[in-house]
């Protein structure tokens, strides 16, 4: 958001969210999230095809809030994708889920670029061999230094899914946290120690 936008920017975006919800699912989204910390403003879609990948638009009020991203040829963008780096539940057991009654939680860290392949190896191997280990509808995405996270929670009550692929000796460790942490940017230091992620405001869900 552009600097000072950040409260018009929300409130643009709550006027507009009943049409812009319907235009949205037009398109085929089934679900939105929009999280904001700082000037950031991260999304979450759900869609029933990957058509909203590319079709979808800011209401012209909030891109006007917007600053553009820098692309290749000049061209102005007001979003850009994250890789996806994770992901525990597969998108089948996400959208079986009832969504009524849940927290959405969108979550913010930084990872250290040297430790970028690493972050990346486990959570690979950790989606193939203990899937739905933790959140059915957890994610992680990726852009640069920054990591998305997103939740719902209570955790769906569903059965912890089948290996998706094995090799010939298991490769996610047992000390799950202990190895994390290094990976991590912190953004403060409190009494309890270093603060790897943190929460972002919701702005809208729908």
């Amino acid at each position: 958001m552009k600097v000072g936008c950040e409260a018009n920017f929300a409130l643009a975006l709550a006027e507009a969210a009943e049409s812009w919800q319907s235009e949205l699912r037009e398109q085929g989204l089934l679900s939105c999230s929009i999280f904001a910390r700082g000037s950031g403003v991260f999304l979450y879609f759900e869609t029933a095809s990957e058509c909203c990948e590319s079709e979808w638009e800011w209401p012209t009020t909030c891109k006007q809030m917007l600053e553009t991203w820098p692309g290749d040829g000049g061209m102005q963008r007001y979003s850009v994708p994250m890789l996806d780096i994770y992901h525990d539940g597969e998108p089948e057991i996400r959208e079986a889920r009832e969504n009524g009654g849940r927290e959405r939680i969108g979550m913010l860290a930084r990872l250290k670029p040297s430790k970028y392949s690493s972050y990346i190896f486990y959570h690979y191997a950790l989606q193939e061999e203990k899937p739905s280990c933790f959140n059915p509808t957890y994610i992680i995405g990726a852009y640069e230094d920054l990591i998305f996270s997103y939740q719902e929670r209570p955790s769906p009550a569903f059965e912890h899914g089948a290996t998706r692929r094995k090799w010939p000796a298991p490769i996610t460790p047992e000390n799950w946290h202990d190895i994390m942490q290094p990976h991590f940017v912190p953004w403060s230091e409190n009494e309890q120690g270093s603060i790897l992620w943190e929460t972002m405001d919701t702005i809208l869900s729908f």
